[in-house]
Protein backbone atom coordinates (compact mmCIF):
# COMPACT_ATOMS: atom_id res chain seq x y z
CA UNK A 1 0.00 0.00 0.00
CA UNK A 2 0.95 3.42 -0.76
CA UNK A 3 0.62 7.12 1.03
CA UNK A 4 1.05 10.36 0.14
CA UNK A 5 3.25 11.15 3.11
CA UNK A 6 3.75 9.53 6.40
CA UNK A 7 1.14 11.45 8.59
CA UNK A 8 -1.55 10.10 5.88
CA UNK A 9 -0.65 6.67 7.03
CA UNK A 10 -0.88 7.39 10.85
CA UNK A 11 -4.24 9.30 9.81
CA UNK A 12 -5.23 6.12 8.01
CA UNK A 13 -4.43 3.65 10.87
CA UNK A 14 -6.23 5.74 13.82
CA UNK A 15 -9.56 4.83 13.38
CA UNK A 16 -8.33 1.28 13.46
CA UNK A 17 -6.93 1.77 16.81
CA UNK A 18 -9.85 3.67 18.20
CA UNK A 19 -10.38 1.10 21.13
CA UNK A 20 -6.39 2.74 22.45
CA UNK A 21 -8.11 6.02 22.07
CA UNK A 22 -8.14 8.38 25.79
CA UNK A 23 -6.66 5.05 27.39
CA UNK A 24 -3.40 6.63 28.29
CA UNK A 25 -1.60 4.30 25.80
CA UNK A 26 2.09 4.79 24.99
CA UNK A 27 3.00 3.84 21.57
CA UNK A 28 6.62 2.63 21.32
CA UNK A 29 8.06 3.77 18.30
CA UNK A 30 10.44 1.26 16.83
CA UNK A 31 12.31 3.37 14.25
CA UNK A 32 13.26 7.18 14.54
CA UNK A 33 12.06 6.92 10.66
CA UNK A 34 8.26 6.09 11.25
CA UNK A 35 8.30 9.44 13.67
CA UNK A 36 6.01 11.54 11.71
CA UNK A 37 3.42 8.57 11.55
CA UNK A 38 3.57 7.62 15.03
CA UNK A 39 3.14 11.21 15.97
CA UNK A 40 0.02 11.28 14.03
CA UNK A 41 -1.14 8.55 15.16
CA UNK A 42 -0.58 9.69 19.50
CA UNK A 43 -2.26 12.57 17.92
CA UNK A 44 -5.32 10.91 17.58
CA UNK A 45 -5.13 8.65 20.07
CA UNK A 46 -4.36 10.98 22.68
CA UNK A 47 -1.14 8.63 23.43
CA UNK A 48 2.35 8.99 24.54
CA UNK A 49 5.26 8.48 22.87
CA UNK A 50 8.55 6.28 23.39
CA UNK A 51 11.56 5.98 20.83
CA UNK A 52 12.99 3.07 21.01
CA UNK A 53 17.70 3.86 21.02
CA UNK A 54 19.73 0.95 20.08
CA UNK A 55 22.68 0.91 18.26
CA UNK A 56 23.25 -2.38 15.46
CA UNK A 57 26.08 -4.75 15.62
CA UNK A 58 26.98 -6.17 12.10
CA UNK A 59 27.58 -9.75 11.60
CA UNK A 60 31.31 -10.38 10.75
CA UNK A 61 29.91 -13.13 9.13
CA UNK A 62 27.22 -11.60 6.70
CA UNK A 63 27.84 -7.83 6.89
CA UNK A 64 24.11 -7.60 5.07
CA UNK A 65 22.82 -8.79 8.32
CA UNK A 66 22.65 -7.51 11.84
CA UNK A 67 24.40 -9.71 14.45
CA UNK A 68 22.26 -7.43 16.93
CA UNK A 69 21.84 -4.59 18.91
CA UNK A 70 23.11 -2.57 21.94
CA UNK A 71 20.72 -1.06 23.79
CA UNK A 72 20.70 2.59 25.45
CA UNK A 73 21.45 0.49 28.89
CA UNK A 74 24.15 -1.07 27.56
CA UNK A 75 22.31 -4.32 27.12
CA UNK A 76 23.18 -6.91 24.41
CA UNK A 77 20.30 -8.25 22.43
CA UNK A 78 20.65 -10.87 19.76
CA UNK A 79 19.13 -10.62 16.29
CA UNK A 80 16.15 -13.15 16.33
CA UNK A 81 16.85 -14.50 13.08
CA UNK A 82 20.39 -16.00 14.30
CA UNK A 83 19.93 -18.73 17.13
CA UNK A 84 22.00 -18.65 20.06
CA UNK A 85 23.97 -21.92 18.59
CA UNK A 86 25.19 -19.87 15.81
CA UNK A 87 26.09 -17.04 18.00
CA UNK A 88 28.21 -18.87 19.99
CA UNK A 89 29.86 -20.22 16.84
CA UNK A 90 30.42 -16.99 15.45
CA UNK A 91 31.71 -15.58 18.78
CA UNK A 92 34.24 -18.60 19.22
CA UNK A 93 36.18 -17.06 15.63
CA UNK A 94 35.43 -13.27 16.13
CA UNK A 95 35.25 -12.47 20.18
CA UNK A 96 37.41 -9.34 20.12
CA UNK A 97 36.17 -8.02 16.82
CA UNK A 98 32.44 -8.54 18.59
CA UNK A 99 33.30 -6.94 22.11
CA UNK A 100 34.85 -3.55 19.95
CA UNK A 101 32.01 -3.03 18.05
CA UNK A 102 29.65 -3.63 21.39
CA UNK A 103 31.59 -0.86 22.95
CA UNK A 104 31.63 1.17 19.80
CA UNK A 105 27.44 1.01 19.54
CA UNK A 106 27.44 1.72 23.53
CA UNK A 107 29.72 4.95 22.67
CA UNK A 108 27.33 5.81 19.61
CA UNK A 109 24.12 5.83 21.96
CA UNK A 110 25.86 7.94 24.66
CA UNK A 111 27.19 10.44 21.61
CA UNK A 112 23.56 10.57 20.56
CA UNK A 113 20.64 13.40 21.73
CA UNK A 114 18.47 10.84 23.92
CA UNK A 115 14.80 10.91 22.42
CA UNK A 116 13.04 10.49 25.51
CA UNK A 117 14.61 12.86 28.22
CA UNK A 118 11.55 13.45 30.35
CA UNK A 119 9.86 10.03 29.74
CA UNK A 120 10.09 7.87 32.98
CA UNK A 121 10.38 4.23 32.18
CA UNK A 122 7.80 3.20 35.40
CA UNK A 123 4.85 4.70 32.98
CA UNK A 124 5.32 1.37 30.89
CA UNK A 125 3.91 -0.20 33.90
CA UNK A 126 0.24 -0.69 34.18
CA UNK A 127 -0.23 0.61 30.85
CA UNK A 128 -0.64 0.04 27.36
CA UNK A 129 1.56 0.00 25.21
CA UNK A 130 1.49 -0.13 21.08
CA UNK A 131 4.65 -1.23 19.13
CA UNK A 132 4.80 0.84 15.82
CA UNK A 133 6.70 1.12 12.54
CA UNK A 134 5.09 2.76 9.62
CA UNK A 135 6.93 0.29 7.32
CA UNK A 136 8.21 -3.31 9.26
CA UNK A 137 10.40 -5.89 7.76
CA UNK A 138 12.54 -6.89 9.95
CA UNK A 139 11.54 -8.48 13.67
CA UNK A 140 15.18 -7.10 14.80
CA UNK A 141 13.49 -3.66 16.83
CA UNK A 142 10.46 -5.98 17.66
CA UNK A 143 13.43 -8.26 20.32
CA UNK A 144 14.93 -5.06 21.19
CA UNK A 145 11.74 -3.64 22.58
CA UNK A 146 10.24 -6.64 24.14
CA UNK A 147 13.60 -7.37 25.44
CA UNK A 148 13.43 -3.97 27.27
CA UNK A 149 9.84 -4.16 28.40
CA UNK A 150 10.64 -7.65 30.32
CA UNK A 151 11.48 -5.69 33.08
CA UNK A 152 8.60 -3.57 33.25
CA UNK A 153 4.69 -4.90 34.12
CA UNK A 154 2.70 -3.16 31.19
CA UNK A 155 -1.16 -3.56 31.24
CA UNK A 156 -0.81 -5.32 27.63
CA UNK A 157 0.96 -5.46 24.19
CA UNK A 158 0.06 -4.51 21.15
CA UNK A 159 1.69 -4.37 17.52
CA UNK A 160 0.88 -1.90 14.96
CA UNK A 161 1.98 -0.81 11.37
CA UNK A 162 1.01 0.43 7.98
CA UNK A 163 3.22 -2.05 5.96
CA UNK A 164 4.43 -5.09 7.26
CA UNK A 165 6.13 -8.60 5.50
CA UNK A 166 4.01 -11.41 5.74
CA UNK A 167 7.21 -13.13 7.98
CA UNK A 168 7.75 -10.21 10.39
CA UNK A 169 3.72 -10.17 10.65
CA UNK A 170 3.61 -13.90 12.24
CA UNK A 171 6.07 -13.13 14.80
CA UNK A 172 4.47 -9.86 15.67
CA UNK A 173 1.09 -12.13 16.30
CA UNK A 174 3.30 -14.35 18.13
CA UNK A 175 4.63 -12.17 20.68
CA UNK A 176 2.08 -9.72 21.37
CA UNK A 177 -1.67 -9.79 22.40
CA UNK A 178 -3.31 -8.35 18.93
CA UNK A 179 -1.98 -6.49 15.39
CA UNK A 180 -3.26 -3.86 13.50
CA UNK A 181 -1.97 -2.83 9.56
CA UNK A 182 -2.66 -1.59 6.95
CA UNK A 183 -1.49 -3.90 4.16
CA UNK A 184 0.73 -7.27 4.56
CA UNK A 185 3.37 -7.51 2.19
CA UNK A 186 5.19 -10.14 0.02
CA UNK A 187 8.90 -9.93 0.76
CA UNK A 188 10.47 -6.88 -0.53
CA UNK A 189 13.41 -5.11 -1.38
CA UNK A 190 12.03 -1.56 -1.41
CA UNK A 191 13.53 0.83 1.10
CA UNK A 192 10.83 2.20 3.48
CA UNK A 193 10.55 5.72 1.24
CA UNK A 194 9.11 3.55 -1.65
CA UNK A 195 5.88 3.57 0.14
CA UNK A 196 5.80 7.08 0.57
CA UNK A 197 5.04 9.67 -2.72
CA UNK A 198 6.38 13.27 -0.41
CA UNK A 199 9.61 13.18 1.63
CA UNK A 200 9.57 14.07 5.59
CA UNK A 201 9.04 17.77 5.87
CA UNK A 202 10.84 17.59 9.21
CA UNK A 203 14.39 17.27 10.59
CA UNK A 204 14.85 14.21 12.94
CA UNK A 205 15.45 17.21 15.47
CA UNK A 206 12.15 18.36 15.02
CA UNK A 207 10.00 15.20 15.18
CA UNK A 208 11.54 13.94 18.15
CA UNK A 209 11.25 17.53 19.63
CA UNK A 210 7.56 17.14 18.51
CA UNK A 211 6.98 13.56 19.82
CA UNK A 212 8.33 14.34 23.14
CA UNK A 213 5.77 16.79 23.34
CA UNK A 214 2.93 15.26 22.16
CA UNK A 215 0.35 16.02 24.44
CA UNK A 216 0.63 19.52 23.17
CA UNK A 217 -0.51 18.68 19.83
CA UNK A 218 -3.36 16.60 20.55
CA UNK A 219 -6.62 17.54 18.58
Amino acid sequence: MFYPNRQALGDQLAPKLSDFKNSDCIIFCLKKSSLLACIELAAHLHAYIYILQYSEIADPYDITRNLGAITSKGEFVLNPEISQSEYDFINSDFMSIIEERKREAFSRINAERDPNPNFDLAAFNSRKIILFADVLKESFQIQVALNMLKAYSPLSVSGAAGNITSQISDKFQIETSGCTYMDILPNTFFDDDHYFDQPDTYSEEQKISMANNISLYWA
